[in-house]
Parts: C-alpha cells; sequence; structure tokens
C-alpha cells in the first residue's frame, strides 16, 4: 500500500489503521490498539497496488473523505457497493481503470455516498449513460468528474450531468467519442463556473467552441487535443473570451499560425500545448 494520510493527533489517540487486501469483491480493513478517543483524524487511504485477496470489512468505518483505488482492476460493482455503503461520508472517490466497475456500481454510488465532490470513473470501459444518469442524482454536490475513455458514453449522459451538477468545475469526456456540440451547449449553459473542460478526441466543432467561450468566460484550463473538425475561428473565439486561460491542448489539431498567434495575443499566460513546429 502507497500511503495512509491523516490529520496531527494526540497522544492518546493512536489507532493505528492497516489496509489490508482489495479483491474483486471487498476491501478489507482492521484495527490495532483501539483507543477510546477512535480514528477521526484519518481522512485519506490511497491504495497501491491492487494485489488482493479477501478479509472482513470493519463493522465500524471511520470517516474517510478521500479513496483512491485507481487500478484496482478486480474490484467489481459488489465489492464498491460493499466500500460505499461502510464508508458513505466520501468527499473524493477516484476508480480509474477499475475495467470491472459497471453502470450498478455508479448506482451505488450515488446512493450511499451524497456529499460526493469529485470522482475519476477514467478508463471504465463499461460504463454507459445510464451510469451518469445516477450520478446526476447527486446533484450541486459534484465539483469534479471524469469518464475519460468512457467510450459507452455519449451526448445523453452528459447532458444529465450537466443540467444536475451545475456547479461542476472540471469536467474531463476526453476520448467519448459520441460527445458533440449538443452535449457541450448544455455544458456551457448550465455549468457556467466551468474551470477546466477536457473534450480531446470528442465529435466538436467550432459551434461548440463559440458557445462554451460566451458562458464559460472563466475558463481555465480547455483540451481539444485531436478533434480535427475544430478551426482558427473556433480557437479565436475562446481566445477573445476567455482571456484567463493559462493552459490550451491543441495537440493533433489543424490550427494555423494565425490561431496559434490570436491565443498568445489574448491570453498573456496561456501555456500552449501543440504538435505543429512552426509555431515555435
Amino acid at each position: 500500500m502507497a500511503s495512509l494520510s491523516y490529520s496531527p493527533v494526540s497522544p492518546l489517540d493512536k489507532r493505528a489503521l492497516i489496509i489490508s487486501r482489495i479483491t474483486e469483491r471487498y476491501v478489507y480493513i482492521k484495527y490495532e490498539k483501539i483507543t477510546r478517543h477512535g480514528c477521526s483524524a484519518v481522512t485519506s487511504v490511497h491504495s497501491r497496488p491492487p494485489s488482493l485477496d479477501s478479509n472482513i470489512i470493519t463493522p465500524n468505518p471511520f470517516r474517510l473523505r478521500y479513496l483512491d483505488l485507481t487500478d484496482c482492476q478486480r474490484l467489481d460493482d459488489a465489492g464498491l457497493e460493499r466500500i460505499v455503503r461502510h464508508f458513505s461520508q466520501l468527499t473524493h472517490l477516484y476508480l480509474r481503470r477499475c475495467i470491472l466497475i459497471t453502470d450498478e456500481g455508479l448506482k451505488a454510488i450515488a446512493s450511499y455516498c451524497v456529499l460526493l465532490r469529485e470522482l475519476s470513473v477514467s478508463d471504465c470501459v463499461l460504463l454507459t449513460d445510464f451510469g451518469l444518469y445516477e450520478l446526476a442524482k447527486l446533484g450541486a454536490n459534484m465539483r469534479y468528474l471524469s469518464v475519460a475513455k468512457c467510450d459507452r458514453i455519449s451526448d445523453a449522459g452528459v447532458k444529465q450531468i450537466a443540467r444536475h451538477c451545475y456547479k461542476l468545475r472540471y469536467l474531463n469526456v476526453r476520448g467519448c467519442e459520441a460527445v458533440s456540440d449538443d452535449a457541450l451547449e448544455v455544458v456551457a449553459r448550465s455549468c457556467s463556473k466551468l474551470r477546466a473542460l477536457d473534450i480531446g478526441k470528442c465529435d466538436i466543432t467550432d459551434r461548440g467552441l463559440r458557445v462554451i467561450s460566451h458562458h464559460c468566460p472563466n475558463l481555465r484550463k480547455l483540451s481539444v487535443k485531436s478533434c480535427e473538425m475544430i478551426t482558427d475561428e473556433g480557437i479565436q473565439i475562446i481566445a477573445y473570451y476567455c482571456r484567463g486561460l493559462q493552459q490550451l491542448n491543441l495537440q493533433d489539431c489543424p490550427i494555423s499560425l494565425n490561431g496559434y498567434r490570436t491565443v498568445k495575443k489574448f491570453c498573456k499566460r496561456c501555456i500552449i500545448e501543440h504538435t505543429n513546429p512552426g509555431f515555435n
């Protein structure tokens, strides 16, 4: 296991927490040297690596806020449901590349973790729009969502998220090739506080960028990597209206030196990632 993060505790509050093993069905946790103050200061657990077998989960959960189960590739919906049922006060949950998780797992998250603010299910390839319908029930609490490379997700699911999770600050739909300008328009109109957006390799055109520029002027980070249908016009509109832009990824996009110069003109502090040697 890589790390266990906690806040300072008094000498009397020395309960040691041991993260044992996470299998395809359960997360297993046990305590040593239990004292009268409990372990309320523990807020963060990281799990590395996922080489895992069985035991029992504690019936007396602590107030875990942050849980990173990235690359636990044997974790399935049953195990995830057990985790979120016991750790219902989670605010940050990371399930990147947990490839057995399906929409049922997202339903469990939405049912139990009503305080959740950040969720990454990037590369969870079995997820569909139905899972996003469930996540949308978390509503305005959600600030950060990544469904990157979940290629079964389309406009329908992203629209549902945007309408209900309207306080999103970060949205990553990179590699969701069925996501188009239609979804981006709903995101822009609903999530005006958006600060970071990754729409790389999505079905996006200048129309989508125009709506984003008008409704999300405080955007700080934008990636349109491998969006082959955008042009200088879309990028120039973004640059003109989103002048606080700090990071822009234009890799593998058909943008000319003219578009590049417009970004440099209006977005003075913007770092531009590109693959065009003529821009240097």
